[in-house]
């Protein structure tokens, strides 16, 4: 009784904070009169629900309902597998566990999602591969070009002594948020137009997209292009006017962008897995017992592989797509293009003695990985 008092205080607590903290985002200004809802008032909407439905049914011994938030669209493997993953949670722990899923970035952007999670008033978050690095930095060691030779190295390393500690010790004693699995986005590759690149030097002094950020520069860079960082919203018209002359991006991406409308070929550099985290709320992680924690581990290593297949045979299916809107396929010199990448990590990240051990970290890991 006195556990579950002290259970019950926990939850109410967390559920205190984020009312502290959706007041905070969402009271700044009074509207003069009632006028239609925003955008921004149904994520604050959605968020409240989701709020509720993490402590609901808790002192009333109900099934606890939890909230999922992933940012890709509805349609996407990511969302339609989170589906399947609710579903099987709420049966094997014979309803006590029930999870809704919000796709689309319904309850907000990443960053607002992982405030939810901090403060326990979401429970899931499925993300992409750096939104931790504000408490490491060195999270985004994944996102290094040719990090991982495939998919399953990338899951192995997950799982390492090395990459849990920094995870599930450093970010996790940081922020409060809890990183259970790691999720396969597609591989990523180089689209361009007006040169077919076969080696780095090829891509010497031409304009590539990127994300404004140090890694995103750091891919470009060992790709052999000139980093010139776009907004994704701006890039189709950058691609269409020749602000840029090229862009990397897994498959499925290059479709639903219509990348294809302004690009001439796709170059299979393969230069990221790119992956994606399934973190968890601590607080809420905490709360439950042994029996369902292991239900939800085990529902993910299940779903893993499955979500693999999916974005694998969309790839495969995307470059026939790709084919018949009349984009060349080149494929390059890997090798050529992994020793610049090689060069160009050490000569940006060598000095940093954090970095630098957990990339000697990562390369430690490779050296003896068999798979």
């Amino acid at each position: 009784m006195r556990r579950r008092n002290k259970r019950m205080a926990g939850l109410a607590l967390a559920v205190m904070m984020a009312m502290g903290s959706l007041a905070a985002c969402g009271g700044q200004k009074e509207a003069p009169a009632p006028a239609a809802p925003t955008a921004a008032d149904t994520k604050a909407d959605k968020a409240e629900e989701s709020k509720t439905e993490d402590t609901a049914g808790e002192a009333a011994g109900e099934a606890l309902e939890l909230s999922w938030y992933v940012g890709e669209p509805e349609s996407h493997a990511w969302s339609q597998v989170s589906y399947d993953i609710a579903k099987e949670i709420e049966e094997k722990t014979n309803g006590s566990l029930k999870i809704k899923v919000y796709p689309g970035a319904t309850l907000g952007t990443q960053a607002e999602a992982l405030d939810m999670l901090r403060t326990g008033s979401l429970a899931f978050e499925v993300t992409g591969p750096s939104i931790l690095a504000s408490f490491c930095d060195q999270v985004q060691v994944y996102s290094l070009p040719y990090a991982f030779d495939n998919a399953k190295q990338a899951y192995d390393y997950f799982a390492s002594e090395g990459s849990q500690k920094m995870y599930n010790e450093t970010v996790l004693n940081a922020s409060g948020v809890r990183t259970l699995d790691v999720w396969y986005y597609g591989d990523r590759n180089l689209t361009i137009k007006g040169v077919e690149p076969m080696k780095p030097d090829d891509l010497a002094g031409l304009s590539v997209r990127c994300m404004d950020t140090p890694i995103a520069k750091t891919v470009v860079a060992a790709l052999g292009g000139n980093p010139v960082p776009i907004n994704m919203s701006e890039l189709y018209l950058s691609l269409q006017t020749g602000v840029v002359v090229g862009e990397e991006n897994p498959v499925p991406t290059i479709i639903a962008q219509k990348f294809y409308e302004v690009q001439d070929a796709i170059v299979l550099t393969k230069h990221s897995v790119h992956l994606g985290t399934v973190e968890v709320s601590e607080q809420i992680w905490q709360s439950l017992t042994e029996e369902q924690r292991q239900v939800i581990t085990d529902v993910l290593a299940k779903y893993r592989p499955i979500i693999e297949d999916r974005i694998n045979k969309e790839t495969e299916e995307g470059l026939e797509f790709l084919k018949e809107q009349g984009m060349k396929v080149i494929e390059p010199d890997v090798e050529a293009f992994k020793a610049n990448a090689a060069k160009v990590v050490e000569e940006n990240f060598g000095s940093d003695p954090e970095w630098a051990a957990a990339i000697k970290d990562l390369n430690d890991f490779k050296a003896n990985w068999k798979e």
